[in-house]
């Protein structure tokens, strides 16, 4: 039988570029053969090694699919390496190898262009001279980390300044001639921007004239012998501060996620085109001709000129969506597009360029390299929160809140980081015996949480709204993962989600800054934590104007899977509410009636009514005072007072009555005094009514106790009867 190896692979040129038999082919064919088929694991080193000796053996570039299709007829591939994936659809071993490929393209080992790839004269080197797959694996996952690590930290030397290479290489502990390979490689952000050290060019491929061209473009000046301004340079201890000022990590430049949408450009779905080119683009049709990199503010004031026939909330979004595309997208950055209802994911392999396209509907791109092109995921697949997120009308939207969903969606095992589920615990026998509630109710409550993720305690004062609220929250989640706020009727949209505040500036006069309000700071916490929830507590919330603190946020109270446009935050237009966000309110019915709240509340909330003579407060002080060993008085006491106040909605609750010092001498009239009267002289304002009289504390006593007096005396009486007839009867 003939090797699968000595299959013939199309080149792009319209000729075959044919595949031999190798000494090292066959190394890894025995390999493969004596590995278990049904091994548990991916074995990535020997796929690498596979993928890389069919590539080493082509006469000219192969098409991708290709590639991985010998990879299949060569390895005897396990269950594992080819289990599908439940969102994308693609085989485990196919997400796993277009990952490395594009490592490999970022380490300068080989080139990805229109869905073809090659080795480089690097990468040959590397699959000769490295015979374990092991180690091949590991040379090439150290190089392409270096790559994104150097790449982060020359982001911090900005638009027209330089380094020197020896402080590039002190900085990143990475030898000075493996920064040449990966500047000569391609896939190192900023890389034009490092100079010999007496800032002359580099000798490297990556440097002379068209180095001094792209400096010089950046207003670097460059004096008689060729060394660039002194003063432009970046000295390595600024280096190291600005590294500290954005907290570069030294193992990972922070990947991020991005929507670029091309299914619809001026008529146009050019998705098909990218998916076979390799490349993201915009149309950016009235745009100049760019020489990149260019600034934002350079951009900004290219849009007002060139777009000043458009509207200015459309050049805002154009100045936002070039800036996104062109400086703050990377490589290895991840993209999403949709098109046909379906979901292509790639990874970003280079820079931006600038293209005169020929229709005008691509002239901005960015290489990438496609990850399930063959199987697109459904958009009805789609894990949260990206279905929401894609609803975005912008051509680019930030996707980096959503990548931990991404990357499990997209990557291989091993590459995303499996997700811990958001849970809500249940309701404890601890939590039941601390609130001196029913454990089924307070589970009952749990549900609800979960279902509809936002609820209202409301009843009367006193009934524990407040304390269960912040009890239960404890219970539900981390100390730092919950926070109260209370409502008032001055409270309004900018001090609950965000506003401008006035600021002072050094100069002595204010300005205005845009800050951040509790529920603003809280969302933004929660989308880097998403299998914590997260519970704001709104104390009072009847007490406020809520369509006016609310805004447009009442409408992601009910459809947590949409997006919308902020008031303030106008380049924001995709901002979702997390799923693990949570919202308990609490609300007075004494204080303002229930009937008030609107229809819209209403349908957003769940309602839970907490009052003194139903379930499950009724009877809770009369087990605080079993539990504390009290005699049950008091109990009987509020039981007799909410019997004599006509409305319920002004009931008194048991807390007034559950703590320490009101069971001192003393203590129950005291409180009787200071806090149960004066909220009854408040319900009885205007009628006419002696509140002091009608609700007087010994009367009330007076009217609990005859009903245990009258049962001593009959029990008493009968026993004084019964006393009588032994007497007469024994008597002499």
């Amino acid at each position: 039988m003939s090797d699968p190896f000595d299959a013939v692979l199309p080149n792009p040129y319209g000729e075959q570029a044919s595949v031999s038999t190798s000494a090292a082919a066959k190394g890894s064919r025995a390999t493969t053969e004596n590995t278990t088929s049904g091994s548990s694991t991916m074995r990535r080193p020997l796929l690498l090694r596979t993928m890389f000796d069919v590539l080493r053996r082509a006469d000219g570039p192969c098409a991708a699919g290709d590639v991985l299709a010998a990879v299949a007829e060569r390895v005897d591939l396990t269950p594992d390496e080819t289990h599908r994936y439940a969102h994308s659809g693609g085989y485990r071993y196919r997400t796993y190898l277009h990952r490395a490929s594009s490592w490999a393209h970022r380490v300068g080992w080989m080139v990805k262009h229109d869905g073809r790839w090659e080795l480089t004269a690097a990468g040959k080197t590397a699959v000769d001279n490295i015979q374990d797959d092991g180690e091949l694996a590991r040379v090439l996952h150290r190089l392409y980390r270096q790559a994104r690590h150097v790449s982060g930290v020359l982001e911090a030397v900005e638009y027209g300044s330089w380094v020197a290479l020896s402080d590039v290489a002190a900085v990143t502990n990475v030898p000075t001639e493996q920064l040449v390979d990966l500047f000569g490689a391609g896939g190192v952000t900023n890389s034009h921007r490092v100079l010999a050290d007496d800032g002359s060019l580099r000798s490297d491929a990556a440097g002379g004239d068209a180095q001094r061209e792209q400096l010089a473009d950046e207003g670097i000046v460059f004096d008689a012998v060729e060394q660039a301004d002194p003063t432009a340079r970046v000295t390595i201890e600024e280096l190291r501060q600005a590294l500290a000022d954005t907290a570069v990590d030294a193992e990972s430049t922070g990947t991020r996620a991005w929507l670029v949408r091309g299914s619809s450009v001026d008529g146009h779905n050019l998705v098909p085109t990218w998916l076979t080119q390799g490349w993201v683009s915009l149309a950016a049709t009235n745009l100049r001709a760019l020489d990149l990199p260019v600034s934002r503010a350079q951009l900004g004031e290219f849009v007002a000129t060139d777009y000043q026939h458009k509207a200015y909330a459309v050049r805002q979004n154009k100045v936002a969506e070039f800036d996104a595309f062109l400086n703050q997208m990377k490589p290895d950055d991840l993209v999403l597009t949709t098109s046909g209802g379906k979901i292509y994911g790639a990874t970003i392999t280079g820079p931006a360029s600038y293209t005169v396209s020929e229709d005008g509907h691509s002239n901005l791109r960015r290489p990438v390299s496609w990850l399930n092109r063959e199987a697109p995921i459904a958009f009805g697949d789609l894990p949260e929160p990206l279905p929401a997120k894609l609803g975005s009308q912008a051509d680019v939207v930030d996707l980096t809140d959503a990548l931990p969903a991404i990357e499990r969606m997209l990557l291989p095992e091993g590459e995303a980081v499996p997700p811990r589920e958001l849970a809500l615990p249940n309701a404890s026998e601890d939590l039941a015996r601390s609130l001196h509630l029913d454990q089924p109710w307070l589970q009952e409550i749990i549900e609800l949480l979960r279902d509809r993720r936002q609820l209202i305690f409301y009843g009367p004062p006193g009934t524990g709204k407040t304390y269960v609220a912040q009890q239960l929250a404890a219970h539900l989640t981390e100390a730092h993962a919950y926070k109260l706020v209370q409502f008032h009727p001055s409270y309004s949209y900018e001090d609950f989600f965000e506003g401008y505040r006035p600021v002072k500036t050094e100069d002595g006069t204010l300005s205005f800054e845009l800050h951040p309000g509790p529920l603003r700071r809280i969302v933004e916490v929660a989308r880097d934590d998403p299998s914590t929830p997260y519970i704001l507590i709104i104390d009072e919330i009847n007490r406020a104007n809520l369509a006016k603190v609310f805004g447009e946020l009442y409408f992601l109270l009910e459809y947590r899977d949409r997006s919308i446009d902020l008031l303030y935050s106008t380049e924001e237009t995709d901002f979702t509410l997390p799923p693990n966000v949570f919202f308990i309110g609490t609300m007075n019915t004494a204080d303002r009636s229930i009937a008030l709240v609107d229809a819209a509340m209403r349908r957003r909330f769940a309602f839970i009514h907490l009052h003194p003579a139903e379930p499950p407060v009724r009877g809770v002080l009369g087990r605080w005072l079993d539990v504390h060993e009290l005699p049950d008085e008091t109990a009987r006491l509020l039981d007799e007072l909410n019997r004599r106040i006509d409305d319920p909605d002004f009931a008194i609750g048991p807390s007034f009555f559950m703590r320490s010092d009101v069971h001192r001498e003393g203590g129950l009239a005291r409180t009787w005094r200071t806090d149960i009267l004066p909220l009854l002289e408040e319900y009885h304002y205007g009628d006419q009514v002696d509140v002091p009289d009608r609700y007087d504390l010994e009367l009330l006593r007076r009217a609990i106790a005859p009903a245990r007096d009258v049962a001593g005396e009959q029990a008493l009486g009968e026993d004084v009867v019964a006393g009588e007839t032994s007497g007469d009867q024994g008597a002499p």
